[in-house]
């Protein structure tokens, strides 16, 4: 009996072995060739999808100083910091410290900038030259701009030595309502120090330049005209986020 069960033993690892290499000997199906000189390419990454800008969302009146801001654009500055409106058709564009808002021609209306270069207290032409002066207000009206009390609108014809500018933006309301050389569009807000103007400081150089007339007759001229309203409202759109 005990030989009879080695034997049965030796017989099954037999057996067992000629099925391994069997299984072992069984080609698996085959892979395909990458031809020499191509190299395969990497795996694929699932696309991600990209969230939605958040809405900015205005708490001001459709009408604004008079002027009917139904349909108008809302736009957030770069830095998250401020929204104001435009009419439809007119735009913005990147400029040093914030946007430049752009009539429906393409050309340069307002400027906003943050953190904004106020200058020496000079009162200098376009050529950078001090010069003798002299303004007339032309318009002033109280914004509401949370955080920030005691602003307001402002317009004024100024007179650097020979050249008058027009000039409007957002000002202390003393300086608004009294305004003297140098004009500096500039607040101070919780989010920092703030201009939204025709220019930082009232020169009529560089992008304030189409801001230079003739007179001060065209300054008073232009207050009927429908573009300052849009100015003014513009301006007054300001809202802080």
């Amino acid at each position: 009996m005990r030989l009879h069960a080695r034997s049965l033993a030796s017989i099954a690892m037999i057996v067992s072995a000629a099925a391994l290499v069997a299984c072992a000997g069984t080609p698996g199906p085959a892979q395909p060739e990458i031809p020499p000189g191509i190299t395969a390419p990497p795996p694929t990454t699932p696309a991600q999808p990209t969230e939605a800008a958040p809405e900015v969302v205005s708490s001001l009146p459709a009408e604004i100083a008079g002027v009917d801001t139904t349909g108008w654009q809302q736009i957030a500055v770069p830095s998250g910091a401020a929204t104001f409106r435009i009419p439809p058709g007119w735009s913005v564009a990147p400029a040093a410290g914030g946007l430049d808002v752009l009539r429906d021609d393409g050309q340069r209306q307002l400027g906003y900038v943050e953190a904004p270069n106020v200058g020496d207290g000079a009162c200098r032409d376009a050529s950078g030259e001090a010069v003798a002066w002299r303004t007339l207000g032309l318009d002033r009206q109280d914004v509401a701009l949370e955080g920030a009390p005691g602003l307001a609108f402002g317009s004024a014809g100024l007179q650097l030595g020979g050249q008058w500018v027009m000039t409007m933006g957002l000002r202390p309301a003393e300086a608004a309502q009294r305004p003297q050389c140098p004009i500096v569009h500039a607040v101070d807000t919780p989010a920092g120090t703030i201009s939204f103007g025709t220019e930082v400081v009232a020169q009529g150089a560089g992008a304030g330049a189409p801001w230079a007339i003739d007179s001060l007759a065209d300054a008073e001229a232009y207050l009927a005209d429908p573009e300052y309203a849009t100015l003014r409202a513009i301006l007054m759109s300001l809202e802080l986020l």
